[in-house]
């Protein structure tokens, strides 16, 4: 038995999922990688036919099979949205790992999984996850304390998005949470242990905000709360978290509390702290005060808004309520064309673009004025880019 299935009870010959099993390289574990993108298919049919793309070609299989694609190599192509040339990339680095190198295979997965789903694949990444559950028949996906639990332990990440996968799959919130509760204890556990004590710390508050982000899709504002209050509870100095505490209040409409919560925040910082008008800006969009929560929006963004995309992207929607939608758009394109990265390949920033161009325009202004804003988000977005944020039907 190869060192893959080490510490896993075996099966009995006639059991029907033993010939289920793979290794975690076996090429029937991947699902065929999709390579079209629809920015792409998108960008074609708004562009004339003589005019030259943006965009860059798709990626072939055959560019990335039968070798290894180094770390480094991998995660350049995160930094630049390749999502596509990572998927394959990760696929054949795995095919090309010995089955006996589960660190590097896991890792190699995690990658894979983290490919798919952001270009929005999620069927197919809840396919290949399927089949590593099977891969790995016998040994339990999460960490025990119990000296015999199998040695087979996937990584953290990889974890996380298996917990995802089954919301953004599936709508299946409750099993979401279920994970992400589970993968919470473990942390807890490690941490009672005094086990890598900075490390888990901050794995918790990123699950506890996951498991209040999976409350609020589940429509659970109560369980939303409680994971929230709890975790402020543990770091009641932290204002950070008083402040996610007070604006969860205000995206479950509870304006009273949320201010409540404001005033805790501004007892433990300066008042012309960022956070602080940042929070007291969003208390007014709440509140229905338009101009004052633009005045403050403004005063966090500063007189350089491409180095707080936020706060300056609040500011301008504000326009709209104000009765200045041309305002809105001017800014916000300039805003993208400074911050091409940050700003113009946001898909919340060409939401709020195309939704003033739908105030401003109608008829063959806004299809050519769409088209535009098309080619400039082609030239400065990556793969798995929504196109929904065009706003089209």
């Amino acid at each position: 038995m190869s060192s893959l299935l080490s510490g896993i009870r075996s099966l009995s010959p006639q059991s029907p999922t033993d010939t289920a099993r793979r290794a975690l390289n076996d090429v029937r574990l991947f699902v065929p990688t999709p390579l079209t993108d629809a920015l792409d298919d998108l960008v074609h049919a708004h562009t004339p036919t003589d005019r030259p793309t943006p965009r860059r070609d798709a990626p072939t299989p055959d560019a990335f099979a039968g070798r290894m694609h180094s770390y480094e190599i991998l995660n350049q192509y995160i930094v630049g949205a390749q999502w596509r040339a990572l998927a394959l990339a990760a696929e054949a680095s795995i095919l090309e790992t010995p089955a006996d190198e589960e660190r590097t295979l896991f890792k190699l997965w995690t990658y894979r999984i983290l490919a798919l789903c952001s270009l929005g694949h999620y069927a197919s990444a809840a396919r290949e996850i399927r089949r590593l559950e099977v891969a790995t028949m016998g040994a339990s996906v999460y960490e025990h304390v119990h000296p015999r639990s199998p040695t087979i332990v996937w990584p953290f990440e990889l974890r996380v998005l298996r917990a995802q996968v089954a919301g953004l799959a599936l709508d299946d919130w409750p099993t979401c949470a279920d994970r992400l509760s589970s993968l919470h204890r473990a942390c807890h556990r490690r941490l009672a242990r005094q086990t890598d004590v900075e490390l888990n710390q901050q794995r918790t508050v990123r699950l506890s905000f996951m498991l209040a982000t999976c409350a609020v899709r589940m429509r659970d504002a109560q369980l939303a709360v409680r994971v929230m209050d709890h975790l402020v509870s543990e770091a009641p100095t932290d204002p950070r978290l008083t402040s996610a505490m007070a604006r969860l209040h205000l995206q479950l409409g509870s304006i009273r509390e949320a201010e409540l919560q404001f005033v805790k925040v501004e007892q433990l910082i300066p008042p012309d702290d960022k956070l602080a008008r940042m929070n007291r800006a969003l208390y007014a969009v709440a509140s229905g005060k338009w101009e004052a929560a633009r005045d403050l929006f403004h005063s966090v963004a500063g007189d350089v808004p491409e180095e707080h995309v936020c706060a300056a992207n609040n500011a301008f929607v504000c326009e709209v309520y104000l009765g200045h939608p041309q305002r809105m758009l001017d800014a916000l394109q300039r805003l993208m064309v400074a911050a091409p990265r940050a700003a113009g390949a946001s898909e919340e920033l060409v939401f709020n673009y195309c939704t003033g161009l739908d105030l401003h325009y109608d008829g063959a202004k806004l299809r050519e004025e769409k088209a535009r804003k098309m080619v400039d988000v082609a030239t400065w977005a990556g793969d798995g880019f929504n196109t929904a944020s065009f706003k089209l039907q």
